[in-house]
């Protein structure tokens, strides 16, 4: 499928750069980073992003804890 890209100059440059030195067509070039970008795990919402390699029983264990604390929070005080 074709599409239209928007790049800025300088990300062009650098792209067109870098698929020549690999000995890639721009157009392979660009296939491959999106999809190793795709391939990389999305960092998770909020708090998560800042615990690393936590365990998924940990942050779990977190998430419980903080609905627990906000659910007591007083809408009208806050």
């Amino acid at each position: 499928m074709k599409t239209t890209l928007e790049l800025p100059d300088t990300l062009l440059r650098r792209t067109k750069a870098a698929a020549a030195l690999r000995g890639v067509s721009m157009r392979d070039f660009i296939a491959l980073a999106l999809e190793a970008q795709l391939q990389q795990r999305a960092p998770a919402p909020g708090w998560r992003r800042l615990a690393g390699k936590a365990r998924k029983l940990d942050t779990a264990a977190v998430d419980r804890a903080l609905a627990n604390e906000f659910s007591r929070i007083d809408e009208d005080t806050w």
